[in-house]
């Protein structure tokens, strides 16, 4: 397929510091890149076009929809820490800063990649009648939300509703679309080191790495039992490009993105990471793992999901694409490339908080 031109919304964030290289390699294609912040951004193409501005730009947003045929919408917040601290900003975040552009794309009969998330099948995986499954389906699973005091599911609310709306436009008007469900993917460049380039709690992998680094304990929230299936961002990417290879058989489509073969405990992948970084940082303390409960490292007001498993068949049949990389695979480029942007930043605390240390003293 010949494309002049795709605009990434989220381009500087950890999957669209992949996508955007990936997009220019399959396609040949010019990017408008759409973010408040390029730092995650290395590609230097000059075929990119870098647009610092916010999706609730409404001209930026004419702009890029007049320019260019297909848009890829990746803004979101999507920290499980912000869900029940700032959910106000999370609702904003995830529905409604977004309903402009998809009445654009709609208006204008702009195709439409939305990234979504997993978390819209909430607590569990349910079949059309409600009775349990294994796994989580596009097109027949219900959707299990916690009640309105567990305000976790505040950005999977938001995240649901901008789906109807995309898929109301679609059906009953003349958007062309397809909607993304990510499960749990993870790379180089994810999220941020708290103190480092970013305040707060970043996402689990991030947290554990940020921990290995600074030599602290790996905290394992509720004994760290529950269970993702996570996937490489490389096999993001190329099932993404497929996507948009695919505008006919993806039209008006939903679809799981996950690795279902990757599917273990949060403990599990705790461990995991601390073996490799030994490996990869020779002569550390040996990792240390604590327990601490969901309200005390969340806040009130969290819930979670035991176990998410993606039906990925879908994908097998309409894209021919298949997930392969294993957590194996993955995890020694992911600490690596933790250990290369953070490692001396990090070993450059110590004498400065040593210092401190000696001054209140």
């Amino acid at each position: 397929m010949k494309l002049e031109r795709i605009a990434v919304l989220g381009a500087g964030g950890f999957l669209g510091s992949h996508l955007v290289p990936g997009l220019i390699e399959r396609f040949g294609c010019e990017v408008d890149a759409v973010d408040i912040d390029f730092e995650k951004l290395e590609c230097a193409d000059p075929r990119i076009r870098r647009i610092c501005a916010r999706v609730e730009d409404t001209a930026v947003m004419r702009e890029v929809t007049s320019r260019s045929r297909v848009v890829l919408s990746l803004t979101a917040l999507c920290n499980p820490a912000q869900y029940s601290t700032i959910p106000l900003q999370v609702i904003d975040a995830n529905f409604t800063h977004l309903m402009p552009l998809v009445n654009l794309c709609a208006e204008r009969e702009v195709r439409l990649i939305h990234f979504s998330t997993a978390e819209v099948y909430g607590r569990r995986a349910l079949d059309g009648a409600g009775d349990p499954t294994a796994e989580m389906s596009e097109d027949s699973s219900c959707f299990l939300m916690g009640p309105v005091n567990r305000e976790r599911w505040t950005y999977a609310c938001a995240k649901q509703l901008l789906e109807r709306v995309i898929w109301a436009h679609g059906q009953h008007g003349r958007l062309p679309f397809t909607i993304i469900r990510p499960f749990n993917t993870i790379g180089p460049r994810m999220d941020f080191v708290p103190g480092i380039d970013g305040e707060g709690t970043p996402r689990v992998l991030a947290c554990f790495m940020a921990q290995l680094l600074r030599g602290e304990p790996l905290q394992l929230v509720d004994g760290g039992t529950q269970k993702r299936a996570f996937m490489s961002a490389q096999d993001m990417v190329e099932a993404v490009c497929r996507v948009v290879d695919r505008p006919t058989a993806c039209n008006g489509e939903i679809f799981n993105l996950g690795n279902p073969h990757n599917n273990l405990s949060i403990a599990e992948l705790a461990m995991e990471l601390a073996r490799v970084f030994a490996d990869i940082v020779p002569g550390q303390p040996a990792a240390r793992f604590e327990h601490v409960s969901a309200a005390d490292f969340y806040g009130p007001g969290y819930d979670d999901t035991n176990e998410r498993i993606p039906d990925v068949s879908k994908a097998r049949r309409l894209l021919g694409w298949q997930p392969s990389e294993s957590l194996t695979d993955m995890l020694p480029g992911i600490v690596a490339n933790y250990v290369h942007r953070y490692g001396s930043r990090i070993a450059a605390e110590r004498p400065a908080q040593l210092r401190q240390r000696a001054s209140s003293e």
